[in-house]
């Protein structure tokens, strides 16, 4: 997976490309689930390069740049119990105001093309894997047959697809403030109809092949048109 590598305390963001490996020499961020929460996880492709203020931002939305993000004072809760949600059996997460800084969410970022965007560090810096998720507990979004990321309806509705089939996983990542956070690039804007419905992060924190039971944290949001953090 491409990253880009951004200065963190300066005024002007540089940003060159690199590879980025986690977790033994492996990343990936395309989380395939067929039955739950806890269902394995699939490498994706990323197809985009972020070019900073390439898109406009919609009426009454605003679009933060990454130098924006880190200048703002941070915010958050002291995490503890997944306590919200948990309609139609899914497991319940831990509500958006109990959340940890150490995930930042923003429904729009210059550089990633507008798009909405998450920014892990602390804890979450070497996360295998995150994914926005709707009320019905999707990650696949839109459904097979939209052509969303030019996607054929085979492909989209593969046991793998990759990452740009769907707007709820990520595109692309960008490593930030000297190497210490990793913004993470989603698949469209969370002003967007696609994000109206988009309540909850998943991370996955690691990636046993071997194990149905992964350490994965489930994080509520606002709103996918809500910054978080």
């Amino acid at each position: 997976m491409k990253i880009h590598v951004a200065a963190a305390f300066r005024t002007s963001i540089f940003i060159s490309l690199s590879l980025f490996f986690g977790c033994g020499g492996s990343a990936s961020d395309d989380v395939t689930f067929i039955g739950g929460d806890d269902a394995e996880e699939t490498p994706g492709v990323p197809t985009s390069n972020p070019t900073p203020g390439s898109v406009p931002p919609p009426a009454g939305g605003r679009v933060w740049t990454i130098q924006e993000i880190l200048d703002e004072p941070r915010t958050g809760g002291a995490g503890g119990a997944a306590s919200c949600g948990g309609e139609l059996g899914f497991r319940r997460c831990v509500c958006a105001e109990s959340v940890r800084p150490s995930l930042r969410y923003r429904p729009a970022l210059a550089e990633c093309n507008g798009n909405a965007a998450a920014v892990l560090d602390g804890e979450y810096l070497n996360a295998f894997s995150i994914v926005v998720r709707d009320s019905q507990n999707r990650d696949r979004f839109p459904a097979a047959g939209s052509g969303f990321g030019g996607c054929s309806t085979a492909l989209a509705d593969s046991e793998s697809p990759p990452n740009s089939c769907s707007a709820f996983k990520v595109q692309e990542k960008i490593e930030i403030a000297g190497g210490t956070a990793i913004v993470h690039c989603f698949g469209a804007s969370g002003y967007s109809s696609i994000f109206s419905d988009v309540v909850r992060v998943t991370i996955k924190n690691s990636d046993d092949p071997f194990s149905s039971d992964d350490d994965i944290d489930r994080l509520c949001l606002v709103s996918g048109s809500a910054p978080l953090n």
